[in-house]
């Protein structure tokens, strides 16, 4: 994938790692139409690109993400939107954000500091590795602004830590710091601040190396897992495998076996 910059957006590719940076740090990085566009653009392209092994996620300056930024939707005329707008705009954008995670095969880590709220919260949690600050604020504002959880955040938050916290962070709106996160098992680690770039680095580094196509058909496999019975998902196991053990790093790692060495796997 070739480097662009997207208005609020960095994408770059460094080797097998696909980085994408939100850049508004004046706004904590609150996301517009073209961001959430530049992403899910991004996650479908990736999960196509052979050259691609792992994605990064994260935010410039002190803060990961504060969500969508409301105030680029302010009506630009007298009448009011048709009742339903929401919800059809929602279906063309930010709806499609979580799932294009969530179904592109090549894993994804995000390293978060500061706010992460809203949107911003659930592009962590639909992340594959999230790494967050120890003294980062992970929200769920939504019933506190009066309205209801969008994006998946209602889906996302219940199966990683369960119904009870779910509702403290989704009925009660109530804050979580990294540390707690991570002891919930809302995030994958926290770090102190000041380690949070390396920590991020040498995950993703261990993920780029890994076995790329084993790596990305175990993600579907545990996302599917979700909602599938257990005869369907055994198949599913079963066709996984089949494809898995055909690949150049299969091969690889019996070769290194019989060499007695490191496999070195080239996601093929």
């Amino acid at each position: 994938m070739a480097t662009q910059r997207i208005e609020g957006l960095n994408v770059a590719q460094d080797g097998g790692v696909l980085r994408l940076q939100l850049d508004r740090p004046e706004r904590k990085n609150a996301l517009t139409d073209e961001i959430v566009a530049g992403l899910i653009e991004s996650f479908d392209a990736a999960g196509s690109d052979e050259s691609v092994r792992a994605i990064v996620l994260s935010g410039t300056g002190e803060h990961f993400c504060s969500g969508f930024d409301l105030t680029t939707r302010a009506p630009s005329g007298p009448e009011k939107p048709r009742v339903g707008a929401i919800q059809r705009r929602m279906g063309h954008q930010v709806n499609r954000l979580i799932p294009a995670m969530l179904e592109c095969q090549t894993p994804i880590v995000a390293a978060a500091q500061g706010w992460v709220i809203g949107l911003g919260l659930n592009l962590v949690l639909a992340s594959d590795f999230a790494v967050v600050a120890d003294d980062a604020r992970l929200w769920a504002p939504f019933t506190e602004f009066g309205f209801t959880p969008d994006s998946g955040a209602s889906w996302l938050i219940p199966r990683l830590v369960g119904v009870a916290r779910a509702k403290e962070m989704l009925l009660l709106g109530r804050k979580v710091d990294g540390a707690k996160a991570a002891e919930w098992g809302l995030v994958h680690d926290a770090v102190p601040a000041d380690e949070l770039d390396r920590a991020a680095e040498a995950l993703t580094t261990e993920v780029a190396s890994a076995p790329t196509v084993a790596v990305g058909l175990s993600k579907l496999l545990v996302h599917r897992g979700l909602t599938a019975d257990l005869h369907r998902h055994l198949a599913e196991e079963g066709f996984a495998m089949e494809v898995s053990s055909r690949s150049e790093d299969f091969a690889e790692y019996h070769r290194a076996r019989r060499e007695r060495r490191p496999p070195e796997f080239r996601g093929r």
